[in-house]
C-alpha cells in the first residue's frame, strides 16, 4: 500500500527532458503603423521577490499567474511556427491590460506592437535572441 501512495505524495519530475528557452514578451507604442518602435517594455515582468505570505496566498489563489502561463504557452508555440490565432491572443491580452490600466499608455500612441525573445542559457552564458515580432495593431480609443 505504501508503494502505491509514495508516488502520489512525492511525484517524479523525470518527464522533463530538458529546460528549453523561456519566452519574454515586450511591447511598444507607435504613432503610425510604419514607425519602428523605440522603447520596448516587458509585459508583466516577474517580481524580484515574493514574501512568504504572498507565496502562500498564491498557492491558493493566483488567476493572474495562470493567465501568464497561458500567454507564455502561446509565445512558446510561436517559437515553433507562426500562428495568427496565438499572435492575436497575446495582443488581446496586452490590449486588455492596457484597457484595465495595468499598463499605462504612451502619449498620443495609435498603434501597439509586441515582440518575443527567448532567454537561453548555454555554457554559462545567457543570451536573448529575438524570435518573433508581431504586426502593429491599432489601439483605437483605449489611450
Amino acid at each position: 500500500m505504501l508503494k502505491l501512495l509514495l508516488p502520489v505524495i512525492f511525484p517524479s519530475w523525470r518527464f522533463f527532458s530538458g529546460i528549453g528557452p523561456s519566452p519574454r514578451i515586450e511591447f511598444a507604442f507607435m504613432q503610425s503603423e510604419n514607425d519602428s518602435p523605440e522603447f520596448w517594455q516587458e509585459f508583466r515582468p516577474r517580481p524580484l521577490r515574493v514574501s512568504w505570505a504572498e507565496g502562500v496566498r498564491r498557492l491558493l489563489w493566483n488567476p493572474r499567474w495562470n493567465e501568464n502561463l497561458y500567454i507564455n504557452s502561446c509565445a512558446e508555440r510561436l517559437f515553433e511556427e507562426h500562428s495568427p490565432m496565438r499572435e492575436q491572443e497575446i495582443m488581446r491580452r496586452i490590449l486588455r491590460a492596457l484597457q484595465s490600466g495595468e499598463v499605462s499608455c504612451a502619449a498620443e500612441a495609435k498603434y501597439l506592437q509586441f515582440r518575443i525573445s527567448a532567454v537561453l542559457r548555454e555554457d554559462g552564458q545567457v543570451t536573448q535572441p529575438l524570435v518573433f515580432v508581431s504586426r502593429p495593431a491599432a489601439i483605437g480609443g483605449i489611450c
